[in-house]
């Protein structure tokens, strides 16, 4: 017992706050969003504040988001999103399900040229929607069917009618 008198998990050292390396992951949220996270590692930082001609707080710093045909493989649009300098992670409104996108971390330049530092991987959001294919494979017996039916619906006296057709499938 520890001397709070609190059972005590000893949940080993902390993680650091940065690795100092330079990395850019995605990851679909769900059919509509993506989360990123990032670290620009500090030696890269100098590079990019003398290219865009900026001290790094004052940096344009965007996110650039692709999305692409998943059967083609061919870019169909992309949207920036312009974040502080200070954020290392950003959930993404992608608003179209079963796409593949992915993100590229960069900056403006004076000219409004964009200057690519970090791209992500490329991540494919899930379907909105039943997926049409039956597998045969999954498929749960007759019997088996009815018996989880009635495992699950007895329990829920608040559906009489649920009830009456459970038993007469199962008799």
């Amino acid at each position: 017992m520890h001397p709070s008198g609190k059972d005590y998990l000893d949940g080993g050292e902390n993680l650091p706050l940065y690795y100092g390396g330079d990395r850019l992951v995605l990851l679909p949220r769900d059919p509509y969003w993506l989360y990123a996270y990032w670290e620009i590692s500090l030696p890269t930082r100098p590079f990019l504040e003398s290219a865009a001609q900026k001290n790094w707080e004052s940096l344009d710093l965007v996110l650039r988001t692709h999305r692409f045909n998943p059967e083609k493989n061919e870019e169909e649009s992309h949207f920036d999103i312009q974040i502080p300098p200070s954020s290392d992670n950003w959930y993404i409104k992608a608003g179209v399900p079963n796409k593949k996108y992915r993100v590229e971390l960069g900056c403006l330049l004076p000219e409004k040229n964009f200057k690519t530092v970090l791209v992500s991987n490329v991540v494919t959001t899930p379907r909105d929607s039943l997926s049409d294919i039956i597998d045969e494979n999954w498929r749960l017996p007759d019997w088996q069917a009815r018996r989880l039916y009635w495992r699950i619906a007895r329990g829920n006296l608040s559906s009489m009618e649920m009830m009456k057709r459970g038993l007469q499938q199962v008799k």
